[in-house]
């Protein structure tokens, strides 16, 4: 027996156990404490922790949740190739490179990417799902930064969901509070979010529904979950959420059809795409077959997969099995958006690339099925996961859109400051008006030298307005960091005080960073430093 075959049995009892520790926590508690026992572990002293069952499943649960983010594909305990790659080098920077007798590290220093990692034709969308909360994470706390508020979010819920049935379930054994779709509060605090929850009884009327709309009038998105109680007229509460705030794209279809190329994509719709551009599912000039036509989900796959050049072919439940079964057999890519379990049997794929976005959770398995019956991987070329598909991208997407929702409108009316200028996400604004072009220019030849000073010029647009005067904008924002920076509220700063009628010593405001400008000590000849008073 090998070595790589030693460490391959090893992580299949680990993670095995993980597994059922993640699904019969109290039963895997238990377990712990018998081993403690015949170890002769409980005779440690271990006064630093209150010793109970309750306390024991409660650090258990927090174990398996750093177990659940290591799943990938179909499997617990994988590692991410490009992270650990990432991490090599940052943790070997100019330690390796260039020294003698010693060899460059490669991209995978140090592991082993064959041992332990899902099948090559698995379309796993867990570190996908990463990647996309820590952008959103990212761009939320630097909207947070500039504006002095979060991205928020309102999700309004009318009545129980069936179809949420077991979503409790589903996040303690597939994910966790962080990144869930089933805890958005939860997964919103920790990524730098504000969600309101919003849930309303089953009998609230249309007029009802409206008004908790309207009064949404300070979040950034809303999301209003689906399906509505029958007596809601649908059409009239969705309509009145603004295209602005829309989030879960349920204005998508329409939008794009009037050429607004900038309206937010449904969620499940949006991962579904995301997963397939990553792993390089293309579906342009192919046979596309998309199998369920749902207005959140099936409907605008479909039409998002046609502006990608696709032949798309829509089926669902309601078509003749003989039917669907030809039409599987002739798909190149087959969706299957339906949410119904064995609607597709496996042997009827004959090589297509599958991506599986409806789901059912199965309570006799406990666990989430696919709307394909049989062994899939027998018969696709390529196929998501159930789970580990496209279910670990809908919260991600969801907050990308928030973050996204929340700089659009703030880029649009911006914030004044104080000083009177206008903050946008990456840039500072502010007009001044004056009775003559004289009077600008001579403004503008100011602003002019101060930026040479400080090394960090202004834009400048001049209007003129007949008989009303001049008006000189001024912008200020850093390129390469395309966001504002310090050095843009101090330029801000100085125009400001070049206008006061203060005398102002520019020389005291020098960005330009010159060696010979640099404070040395000691500063020869004395006195000699810009930066430093000897």
């Amino acid at each position: 027996v090998s070595q790589r075959d030693v460490v391959k049995a090893f992580c299949e009892a680990t993670f095995d156990g993980w597994s059922n520790a993640i699904r019969h926590p109290e039963q895997a508690a238990d377990m712990v404490r018998e081993a403690t026992k015949m170890l002769g572990l409980d005779d440690e002293s271990n006064d630093h922790w209150y010793p109970s069952a309750a306390f024991e499943v409660e650090m258990l649960q927090k174990c398996n949740d750093y177990a659940k983010g290591t799943f990938e594909g179909d499997r617990y305990g994988v590692i991410d190739a490009a992270r650990w790659s990432d991490a090599n080098d940052w943790l070997l920077k100019g330690t390796t490179k260039g020294n003698k007798g010693q060899k460059n590290a490669g991209p995978n220093f140090g592991l082993d990417t064959e041992i332990w990692q899902p099948p090559q034709n698995l379309l796993s969308g867990n570190n996908l799902a990463r990647d996309i909360l820590e952008d959103a994470k990212t761009s939320a706390t630097f909207f947070a930064q500039t504006y002095g508020r979060k991205p928020s979010l309102a999700v309004i819920t009318v009545g129980d969901l069936q179809r949420y049935k077991h979503g409790q379930r589903r996040l303690q054994i597939y994910s966790n509070s962080s990144s869930s779709w089933f805890s958005k509060a939860n997964t919103g605090e920790a990524n730098g979010f504000d969600v309101k929850e919003i849930n309303l009884d089953a009998s609230t009327t249309t007029e009802e529904l409206l008004s908790q709309i309207y009064a949404l009038r300070d979040v950034d998105g809303i999301q209003l979950m689906w399906p509505l109680p029958h007596h809601v007229d649908h059409a009239k509460v969705y309509s009145a959420i603004d295209v602005a705030k829309d989030v879960d794209g349920i204005h998508y279809i329409g939008q794009l059809e009037i050429g607004n190329k900038d309206a937010y994509p449904p969620v499940t719709p949006a991962a579904a795409i995301a997963l397939m551009e990553k792993f390089d599912v293309e579906v342009e000039g192919k046979r596309v077959l998309v199998i369920g036509r749902s207005p959140i989900v099936g409907s605008p796959i479909a039409h998002m997969v046609r502006e990608k050049g696709g032949a798309v072919t829509v089926a669902h439940s309601q078509i003749n099995q003989n039917t669907l079964e030809e039409l599987v057999g002739e798909a190149e890519v087959v969706i299957n958006c339906a949410g119904l379990p064995g609607l597709v049997k496996a042997e009827w794929i004959k090589g297509a690339e599958v991506i599986n976005v409806g789901t059912t959770f199965n309570e006799e398995l406990d666990s989430l099925v696919s709307d394909v019956e049989g062994d899939i991987a027998k018969y696709a070329s390529k196929y998501s996961p159930v789970p580990g598909g496209i279910g670990p991208l809908s919260a991600p997407i969801l907050f990308k859109n928030v973050a996204k929702a929340a700089w659009d409108q703030m880029s649009k009316t911006g914030v004044v400051l104080d000083n009177g200028w206008e903050r946008h996400p990456a840039r500072l604004m502010k007009t001044y008006s004056f009775d003559s072009y004289t009077e600008a220019l001579e403004m503008a030849k100011k602003v002019d030298d101060l930026s040479t000073i400080m090394d960090h010029h202004a834009n400048m647009r001049f209007t003129h307005k007949c008989v009303d005067g001049v008006d000189l904008e001024l912008e200020f924002f850093t390129f390469e960091a395309n966001q504002i920076t310090e050095k843009d509220y101090d330029a801000a700063q100085a125009v400001d005080m070049v206008l006061s009628k203060d005398k102002v010593e520019m020389n005291k405001y020098s960005y330009n960073l010159v060696e010979e400008n640099i404070a040395k000590y000691p500063a020869s000849p004395r006195g000699s430093s810009k930066l430093l008073k000897v």
